[in-house]
């Protein structure tokens, strides 16, 4: 059995981590993922996926604090267990991956400038990750603290990519054909009126109900709107976020693109597919 950690998790190739998501979304296309909603029990949550040649569970507590941990373990069809991962860094790499796979399949093949509305881990792990299947000729990024937009700006720079801060929200929805909210915002962060046609966004932030990064009206301007895991988009203790909208599965396209024109606004709900932890964790315990 193997034991890894963020550090090792960190090692990984973010390009490869985005091929691994492309490889799991086609076995949930192919009904070869099991992916049922998540389970939270006694202060913990709980998600467990298998496919045809592993299975596992990842727990994380429910009071999340800058030092909360996450595991992940993964069996083999023997029964034997293979490896198991702890810190968080999994989790992060797993929603860019996925978040660079729904860019790579929705974007209009042109979109070229991301434009980031927030500016912690999940902010610059999706961006070094939408530059393994986009040539960047731009980051904008913003967020409420001038201080940590400005910082990540500068990390991304030194890594090669074109990055800057930018001044409001609204400027980022002006200047973006990509457009990424990665906050813990329990309010929109844009207006839907601000986006711009042809945009792909992406939310990886809340969407609940009554507490949701992401301005519904924004699904009325919407030729489409994917998520990862409907299961779990429809699993919410109050019901979808966007009730009477026509969701559909990322895997469904996977294979062929849907057709778009280029004035299509396209939305991807990330909310986490289930098994996804597992595949790549399996990734790396076959590397390690």
């Amino acid at each position: 059995m193997k034991l890894l950690t963020d550090i090792n998790v960190a090692c990984f190739s973010v390009a490869q981590a985005v091929e691994t998501m492309r490889t799991v979304l086609r076995l949930h296309a192919q009904d070869q993922l099991t992916a049922p909603p998540r389970l939270s029990a006694a202060g913990l949550t709980f998600t467990v996926g298998a496919t045809p040649d592993a299975f596992g569970f990842r727990v994380y507590p429910n009071v999340k604090t800058p030092r909360s941990d996450q595991l992940v373990a993964v069996w083999n069809t023997q029964g034997q267990v293979g490896g198991v991962i702890v810190g968080s860094a999994l989790g992060t790499l797993r929603t860019s991956a996925l978040g660079a796979v729904a860019t790579d399949v929705l974007a209009r093949p042109d979109a070229a400038r991301l434009g980031l509305i927030g500016s912690g881990t999940q902010a610059k792990a999706h961006a070094l990750a939408v530059a393994t299947v986009r040539p960047l000729s731009q980051i904008l990024i913003y967020s409420r603290d001038a201080a940590h937009r400005q910082k990540l700006a500068s990390e991304l720079r030194d890594l090669g990519l074109p990055a800057e801060a930018a001044a409001s929200a609204e400027q980022i929805c002006a200047g973006s054909d990509l457009l990424t909210l990665a906050t813990s915002s329990a309010q929109p962060v844009i207006e839907a009126d601000w986006v711009r046609p042809g945009t792909h966004v992406c939310t990886l932030g809340p969407k609940e109900k009554e507490r949701h990064e992401l301005p519904l009206e924004l699904a009325g301007r919407c030729a489409l709107i994917v998520t990862d895991s409907p299961a779990q988009l429809e699993a919410s203790p109050d019901g979808p976020i966007l009730s009477g909208a026509a969701v559909r599965a990322l895997s469904e396209y996977i294979q062929n693109p849907p057709p778009r024109r280029p004035e299509d606004i396209t939305l991807f709900l990330s909310v986490g597919l289930a098994g996804t932890e597992v595949v790549l964790a399996r990734e790396l315990f076959n590397q390690a």
